[in-house]
């Protein structure tokens, strides 16, 4: 092969490398459709959690939380973290996409329980609720999972440290929850 003839088939190995990336990134975006039904589903597990059809299966606990929701408002969408009781910690974006079954890390299920923990240690800080709007932008909201009743906090900004809040330190639990789901998935 002359010098000329072998850059003519490295150009259109470049190119037909370069169709094959531009595919496979079209071929795996979800349509606009699939983002649609991710976005429907997160929405409706956020709303079981709060309306506590996702706990009415397990053994009754009277009185005691089952579990922690942090909703946090991000522009047009919405993070919910939630850490059960039972283990099960789970994180939904809305629109679309999440993480569900992250309890079964070690890091993740010591995070969860710590989260539970300073909820627990701040319950009196939360009222009854029977409606759960998104949180402002950059504001987060928790929410206390009972058997019998949901309670909410205020919300708070997302940065809101334990020196200006009395639900820093659950937000700060909050926050350290996230980055080991973040890390083990």
């Amino acid at each position: 092969m002359t010098p000329f003839s072998n850059r003519r088939v490295l150009w259109f190995t470049i190119a037909a490398v370069g169709i094959m990336i531009v595919f496979r990134i079209i071929a795996t975006r979800p349509s606009p459709e699939q983002r649609a039904k991710a976005a429907a589903m997160a929405a409706a597990l956020r709303v079981d959690l709060l309306t506590r059809k996702s706990i009415a299966g397990l053994p009754p606990k009277p009185g005691a939380i089952r579990g922690v929701v942090m909703d946090w408002g991000l522009g047009r969408g919405l993070a919910t973290m939630v850490a059960i009781d039972d283990g099960s910690v789970s994180l939904y974006m809305n629109p679309g996409g999440g993480i569900i079954g992250a309890g079964t890390k070690p890091e993740v299920a010591a995070a969860a329980q710590r989260f539970r923990a300073e909820a627990e240690r701040v319950r009196n800080q939360f009222t009854a609720r029977t409606s759960f709007p998104k949180p402002a932008n950059d504001s987060v909201v928790f929410y206390l999972i009972t058997d019998s009743e949901t309670l909410g906090s205020p919300a708070i900004d997302w940065t809101t440290g334990s020196e200006s809040s009395p639900l820093g330190p659950l937000n700060q639990a909050a926050q350290a929850l996230m980055t080991q789901i973040r890390k083990a998935s």
